[in-house]
């Protein structure tokens, strides 16, 4: 049987899953009925054997919950069979007279701290086998939660995916300023794309009860957009609409779409969120539509893509010279091409430009703030770095990327410590970035804090799980299931994992540099000194140029790698890392 009965009021089911997730992620088994049971026509022998079955009884106490008649019976229950009872307040309530009799004495605990919940398990004899993922069960969001499911390509072509994931972006950044909607972020609603889930099950996975679902058919210059509002609770579509026009409309029509989400959903809008929806930066359809093919090339995270994606930017900057997104695109390409495979001076100075020349158009626009901190970071002004990532706070505190910023210039300038909590500043607005998990992974493991390390693997290990059933080539996810493999203890399936992707007959094989680097990291923190020197080598041959990192790992006591130093194997790649410097130098 189960260690642990939770009895719940029905209106409190979104609180019990969270409730019985946290407890399952920290070892526990828990039964809870699924159906509600207020909707039940009788109390059943199933809830009265589990009852009898637990180990530990969990109310959850709300104004709700003591309405409820049946979660009287369950505790009445679990008071005559003597089980070790634990009441959670979902919120602070004065407990009518059956209740208060068989809770008499028994201190309750909030149901927001994890830790007295896990510390009071403990005094009931149930000890979890394992930190909780689940940070902190919050309070009720008051904001009204929403997913832009990835747009479908019903083009003839059958080749515009890239455009249907741009609008919906589109349509994701322009809603994602309304501070009364929550709003799943773009990379991971465009992750969604070709899952099994049924809506339901996605909304309870994201706790999202709105949904808009669309298509795009584009054949020439002809666009037809056609959108759902959805709200999964009732099954009722809110809204259903189709929008038809040429591509010189498509700023009408987004502006329509975001129009009619907010009017579904009726939302009140300030002044400044109605002039942030209209927003467009360009009127430039073709220059436009040249940016959203940036980005999807910029998304994949290699160097030809991150090269594509600067060409397509200036290209763009070219029809429109007024459109400052389109400089921040390129200027945000090429610090990253510096940054990872080229440390040519001459790419920062065009970024800088380009900065410089998008601010001249758009003094406001916030998308300068990521390659201006970079440029700095990366020619040594590190006050001025620092001050502005913190500037960029300032003036967006609401989002998510804003403290990534921060925290990414933490990491870069190796201030460890400092970085993590600008990461989880991050994480409390956006739980499901992977991307900034696998910052604050790092940045845990830099600092030593080996507990809060092992906590954010374990949170991050089934997102990436969850990402490889969908996208099972991607290189770079395949090599941080490793690596969290080993950070949670699973050294041998690390093991397995890293020599799969090394493997040169193996399909799995990897080849970009950064990810091979990354793989050298791991063979060398495994004890596989001469697997890590190898895969090291070929990161090195596949273009990986960031030098900093390379010089680190040569030095590396940590991996273990300085202890090769002197073998004929170890003094060749050092010699190789050797003249890529000088060859930077010069």
């Amino acid at each position: 049987m189960s260690d642990i009965f939770i009895s719940y009021s029905s209106k409190d089911k979104e609180k019990a899953d969270q409730l019985s997730e946290l407890l399952a992620s920290a070892g526990l088994s828990v039964w809870i009925d699924q159906t509600g049971i207020e909707v039940a026509t009788s109390w059943s022998g199933e809830i009265v054997d589990a009852i009898e079955g637990c180990k530990a009884f969990v109310i959850l106490l709300s104004p709700n919950s003591i309405e409820s008649k049946n979660v009287v019976k369950e505790l009445a229950l679990a008071s005559e069979r003597n089980k070790k009872i634990l009441p959670l307040d979902l919120e602070p309530v004065a407990l009518p007279r059956d209740l208060a009799y068989h809770l008499a004495g028994i201190q309750r605990a909030p149901m927001t701290n994890v830790d007295s919940i896990i510390r009071a398990l403990g005094k009931l004899g149930l000890e979890a086998t394992q930190p909780p993922t689940m940070k902190i069960i919050k309070e009720t969001d008051p904001r009204k939660s929403l997913v832009i499911l990835p747009f479908e390509d019903l083009s003839p072509t059958a080749d515009n995916q890239w455009f249907a994931d741009g609008l919906a972006g589109e349509l994701i950044d322009a809603l994602g300023h309304i501070k009364s909607l929550r709003i799943l972020d773009r990379k991971t609603s465009l992750d969604l794309r070709g899952v099994k889930q049924t809506t339901v099950e996605i909304g309870k996975l994201f706790n999202t009860q709105y949904f808009v679902e669309g298509s795009v058919r584009k054949f020439g210059d002809q666009i037809k957009i056609s959108v759902s509002l959805l709200d999964i609770e009732t099954g009722d579509h809110l809204w259903q609409e189709s929008y038809k026009g040429v591509m010189a409309d498509i700023f009408d029509l987004q502006e329509s779409v975001a129009s009619q989400v907010v009017e579904g959903l009726k939302l009140h809008l300030t002044k400044e969120e109605k002039s942030l929806l209209a927003e467009r930066g360009t009127e430039n359809a073709e220059a436009y539509e040249l940016v959203m093919k940036a980005q999807e090339y910029y998304n994949q995270q290699t160097r030809e893509g991150i090269e594509l994606s600067a060409q397509l930017s200036e290209e763009a900057y070219k029809l429109d010279p007024h459109y400052a997104r389109a400089y921040s695109r390129k200027a945000n390409a090429l610090t990253d091409l510096y940054r990872l495979y080229d440390r040519n001076p001459a790419l920062l100075d065009e970024a800088e430009r380009l900065c410089d020349e998008a601010r001249r158009h758009a003094p406001d626009f916030l998308g300068i703030y990521p390659p201006s901190i970079s440029i700095l970071m990366h020619r040594g002004r590190h006050e001025e770095a620092e001050l502005l990532a913190k500037e960029l706070i300032a003036r967006e505190p609401r989002n998510a990327l804003s403290h990534f910023a921060l925290g990414f210039f933490y990491t870069e300038t190796r201030q460890s410590s400092k970085s993590i909590a600008a990461y989880e500043a991050s994480l409390e607005l956006n739980p499901q970035s992977f991307t900034v998990l696998t910052n604050v992974i790092i940045a845990c493991d830099d600092a030593g804090e080996t507990g809060k390390c092992k906590e954010w693997s374990q949170t991050a290990l089934p997102l990436i799980d969850r990402y490889l059933r969908l996208h099972p080539d991607d290189e770079d996810k395949r090599v941080w299931r490793a690596v969290l493999l080993s950070n949670i203890g699973n050294d041998k399936e690390s093991l397995t994992a890293a020599r799969e992707l090394t493997d040169k007959h193996s399909a799995r094989q990897i080849r970009d540099g950064r990810s091979l680097y990354n793989i050298a990291c791991l063979f060398g923190m495994l004890g596989e000194k001469q697997e890590a020197l190898g895969a090291f080598r070929r990161s090195i041959e596949a273009g990986f140029r960031y030098i900093q990192l390379l010089q680190a790992f040569l030095g590396s006591k940590k991996e273990g790698i300085a202890s090769l130093a002197g073998t004929p194997e170890y003094e060749e790649v050092k010699r190789m890392v050797e003249e890529l410097e000088l060859k930077i130098q010069n």
